[in-house]
């Protein structure tokens, strides 16, 4: 693929648009790590699509830190039990969880300084999970207050958590009274869902896949070896020999940290993407129960499988976008043609709806 070709033919496409400002919410990070691959990518996006354009990356970090701060270690271990339940149960508990969690939405939340809402910016972009119950009840008043600013609200790579009932019903009444600018998803469902909500819709791949050609992976003093990724699960019984075995957590905050995540050699926990991608993309092959550290691993073109439970099953779906339908059965290589296509037609979306005179 002629990356370079493609980026000039979509600088001619936005010449025009030199005064273009784009507030991005690219936080989280603390919280699980593969949020900042989401973050990356999605700047490479729009930098690539819109080179003249001017991004301010906000984090929503404090907005969830306050409204989850009544969240106690019991909830944390109420849903790590859950995932132990037989599939048939599952449903059912996640619903009555959330209901639980939903109502223990601090207070203490409208003391948070939303910088999103006071940035000048013509257009503010949500990438990733964004579609999702929590998300939507926990952040309406920073929607509200850019469609009263008159911000033009795109999503970028989003999706859901569960697509359930409930989730689509809470979904779609916001995207009915925002009516963002445009909406790219990250999987089938969420395009299906929702792609009559927005002015422009394109049914997309996750921003993750875009972190390859914004980082540059550092040449590693290492022997071949395989990554274990392992936050929510215990780690599976492999057959691997004569091979180093390196661990990584994405779950990076300081505080809680299960301490089997502390107790195995050659782990890796860090405050910093460029330290997982440096790993990532010089391994042999990686084995995970998270999802954007398997986006990571295929964007690097390294194979790898995912080990997820009905959780995660549905949010795994954008892995399909990308031609990964096997990931959950065994070791998987990436289809780089297809990922590279997607990119290019990702970009080729944006930098049309940028150029679009209203």
């Amino acid at each position: 693929m002629d990356r370079i070709r493609i980026v000039e033919t979509v600088k001619m496409a936005t010449v025009e648009n030199e005064k273009i400002t784009i507030s991005l919410f690219g936080g989280g990070w603390p919280t699980n790590i593969g949020n900042s691959f989401i973050g990356l990518g999605s700047i490479h996006l729009l930098k690539t699509a819109i080179p003249n354009s001017k991004i301010h990356v906000v984090s929503g970090q404090s907005r969830w830190m306050f409204g989850m701060s009544r969240r106690s270690s019991k909830d944390k271990l109420l849903i790590r039990s859950a995932r132990m339940l037989p599939k048939w149960m599952l449903r059912a508990a996640k619903r009555s969880m959330k209901d639980r969690l939903l109502k223990k939405v601090s207070s203490n939340v409208k003391y948070s300084f939303d910088l999103m809402n006071v940035i000048e910016s013509d257009y503010a972009v949500f990438p990733g999970n964004a579609l999702y119950e929590d998300f939507v009840k926990l952040y309406e008043p920073i929607f509200m207050k850019l469609k009263e600013n008159r911000v033009k609200i795109i999503f970028v790579g989003a999706g859901g958590a569960t697509y359930s009932d409930s989730e689509i019903i809470v979904v779609t009444k916001l995207l009915k009274t925002i009516n963002p600018y445009a909406f790219i998803s990250r999987d089938e469902q969420a395009f299906k869902n929702y792609e009559d909500l927005a002015q422009y819709s394109h049914n997309g791949i996750d921003c993750g896949f875009f972190v390859n050609d914004c980082f540059t992976p550092a040449r590693l003093g290492l022997p071949r070896y395989v990554i274990l990724n392992f936050d929510k699960h215990p780690e599976p019984k492999l057959n691997i020999k004569d091979k180093l075995i390196i661990r990584t957590h994405h779950s990076c905050w300081p505080n809680g940290l299960p301490k089997n995540h502390l107790s195995k050699p050659n782990t890796l926990i860090s405050d910093l993407p460029d330290d997982y991608l440096n790993l990532y993309a010089n391994t042999e092959e990686l084995h995970s129960d998270r999802v954007h550290a398997c986006v990571a691993a295929l964007s690097f073109e390294r194979p790898c499988k995912l080990y997820i439970d009905a959780f995660d099953e549905l949010r795994a779906s954008l892995l399909d976008k990308v031609g990964a339908m096997t990931i959950k059965d065994k070791l998987t290589y990436p289809d780089t043609k297809k990922i590279e296509k997607e990119k290019e037609k990702q970009i080729r979306f944006l930098s049309k709806i940028f150029a679009t005179k209203e």
